[in-house]
């Protein structure tokens, strides 16, 4: 960026200030300065949800679709369409922020972090060695080879790093040092020895502590967790949200952006950007931790997996859908920008198909489906709804387009789970009120995905809406004409944090009955195309942060869980997170991981007969078929 034609931006309430050039837009200069606008459609313009308030200065801009004349006329701009032109200053509104308060929360679900065989992938060695005198003066690397020969260790590569500092390393501790040797996961014939491969020699000291990280790239957010390899101690989990969103907050989105110019190239940064966050924050509690990192496994699905290493991803999305990598060769993370060690090895998990990533193989893992006989259903929603049918013998995937309607995307007042967003709602029918729950107990300013399944249920239940999703006219004081039609007041302006009326039209119960439509349809064409029945499920397990708020019985009231008994279901939390921590600990595990790729049969769901019609029998609350929900 020329310093002559540069002036500053400053974003309010935060006050960051960010150098601009003229013709740039506001949000791609709020993402150079590390600020996250909601911007949905990736700076397309075309979902209205990145609006900030221009405060002094002036950008060039005009009204668009998403906002009217009087909208403009208050000094409401649209960030992705809206150009620096000059300094200014703009406020950003809480209900376009993107709120990160949410990842301090400790998780609600147990984790099971057991391994059967603690074989971890990278162990270390203490060597003791004669050093070289006049009666021998063999090569640094010999007096090393055959120190590791004695340990029954042959044939090892050694790292170009460690091999460059071994002379002086050798000579400072007087040739007594501690070896950290990688072992390669023989997949191909797990009876086979791993290949080895030194990663570096360091002083022996008392303290035999050496770390792991396992690492969650989410589309909406990043997770990490560090395990300590030499007692298998895992450390509590850190997380933020991905910088990605604001290029998009769906996979479509970013592979879109990411064909465009070097919009790769900004998507990988922004997530290595991400992860060394959280490299930063690891280091306040565990102190040059990363000296000792020695591994790191990585769970993501496919199209996060391809931005994180830079790999152009555009024919994920194209048929035939065959991404350009499937099963990962090692990789060091130090060569894509992580602030780790050269010395560090990172193993990312294998997708099934294009929508089927390795995050859905390391929760499968977690999850223990591949070593039980119960017939399991395994869901993780999200804007990419994955879903896993199968025990111990076989198993069916599936993806399904559920769009945003889960996280708060393409809902009028929608918002992700975060302080003043509506997470419960009652309705008492005979006085015709409704009490709302607010995640942090302030006012309200949106609607997240959890709150959207509570309300709707219970306004169905209430006799408020209609089993086609439509408002029952007068049946409360509440159902208004608003400007897209019908609407549910929830809370008005005056009570609001945002100081607008946060309401919940008919166009949002569509969405939500297309989504949870989406996921039950594919639960039946998975389970049918085994010859099975919902009725033969004996287990459901939910997965990932949605599923922590999730009011079951409202789920399946709506028709987005199957009618079974509330005690075959289990939440177990942000399970790829949990595979990606388990393959750090055990190399069999990460074996097991590669076993459950080959066991996974998929199925493109808009190609397999069938589906469509059950889909199209799904777009009503809770079906069409009321058997299916004992009605």
């Amino acid at each position: 960026m020329s310093s002559e034609n540069a002036f500053e931006i400053t974003f309010l309430p935060d006050n960051v200030k960010v150098k601009a050039e003229v013709g740039e837009s506001i949000l791609e200069v709020a993402n150079r300065g590390h600020i996250h606008i909601n911007a949905s459609c990736g700076g397309e313009g075309v979902c209205g949800r990145c609006q900030v308030e221009l405060r002094e200065g002036q950008v060039t801009a005009s009204p668009g679709l998403y906002l009217s004349e009087e909208d403009f006329a208050q000094g409401l701009r649209l960030a992705c369409r809206a150009k620096a032109s000059g300094p200014a200053t703009l406020y950003i509104p809480i209900e376009s922020r993107a709120d990160a308060s949410s990842f301090k929360k400790a998780a609600k679900a147990e984790e099971n972090l057991a391994v059967d065989e603690r074989d971890p992938m990278v162990i270390q060695y203490n060597l003791e060695m004669t050093p070289p005198d006049a009666a021998d003066n063999a090569a640094d690397l010999e007096r090393v080879t055959q120190a590791l020969a004695a340990s029954d260790l042959r044939d090892l590569d050694i790292e170009l790093g460690a091999l460059k500092k071994m002379p002086q390393v050798l000579r400072d501790e007087n040739f007594n040092v501690r070896a950290s040797v990688f072992f390669e996961p023989a997949i191909a014939d797990p009876s086979r020895p791993p290949y080895g491969r030194l990663l570096s020699l360091s002083k022996a000291t008392l303290d035999e502590t050496y770390y792991g990280l396992a690492v969650d790239v989410g589309t909406t957010s990043v997770w990490v967790r560090l395990v300590d390899l030499a007692t298998n101690a895992p450390c509590p989990a850190i997380g933020n949200l991905n910088a990605q969103i604001s290029f998009g907050e769906d996979v479509i989105s970013r592979i879109v952006y990411a064909s465009k110019g070097n919009g790769l190239q900004k998507l990988q940064s922004q997530v290595i950007e991400t992860i060394n966050g959280l490299l930063a924050r690891l280091e306040e509690n565990y102190p040059k931790f990363r000296d000792r990192l020695y591994l790191m496994t990585s769970a993501g699905n496919t199209t996060m997996s391809h931005l994180l290493v830079g790999v152009e991803p555009k024919n994920i999305r194209l048929s035939p859908y065959a991404p350009p990598v499937a099963a990962w060769p090692s990789i060091r993370p130090s060569f894509l920008g992580l602030d780790v060690p050269s010395h560090t090895v990172m193993k990312i998990f294998p997708s099934v198909s294009s929508y089927v990533g390795g995050d859905i193989v390391a929760g499968v893992l977690a999850a223990g489906l591949y070593k039980n006989p119960e017939l399991t259903l395994f869901i993780d929603v999200g804007t990419n709804g994955e879903i896993v049918i199968g025990n111990q013998d076989w198993m069916t995937c599936a993806a399904c387009s559920a769009g945003p309607a889960f996280e708060g995307g393409g809902v009028k007042c929608g918002m992700r789970a975060a302080p003043g967003a509506i997470e419960e709602f009652f309705y008492e029918p005979a006085r015709k009120e409704h009490r709302l729950g607010v995640i942090g107990r302030g006012r309200p300013i949106g609607i997240c995905g959890s709150g959207l399944i509570n309300i709707v249920a219970e306004l169905f239940r209430g006799g408020v809406i209609s089993k086609q999703g439509k408002y029952v006219e007068n049946s409360c004081p509440q159902v208004r004409e608003g400007e897209d039609g019908l609407e549910y007041l929830l809370s008005p302006a005056s009570e609001s944090a945002g100081e607008k009326d946060v309401v919940l039209t008919e166009i949002d119960i569509e969405n939500l009955i297309r989504a949870k439509g989406a996921m039950f349809s594919g639960y039946q064409t998975l389970v049918e195309a085994v010859g099975l029945t919902m009725g033969d499920l004996e287990r459901v397990i939910i997965a990932g942060g949605f599923g922590s708020s999730l009011n079951l019985e409202n789920a399946i009231a709506i028709g987005l869980l199957p009618f079974l008994p509330l005690e075959k279901f289990a939440y177990i939390g942000n399970s790829s997170l949990t595979g990606a921590s388990l393959a750090l600990m055990s190399r069999s595990m990460w074996l097991q991981a590669q076993n459950i790729r080959g066991m996974m049969t998929n199925f493109e769901l808009s190609e397999t007969p069938g589906y469509m019609d059950k889909y199209m029998a799904s777009q009503f609350i809770p079906h069409t078929d009321g058997a299916l929900f004992g009605l």
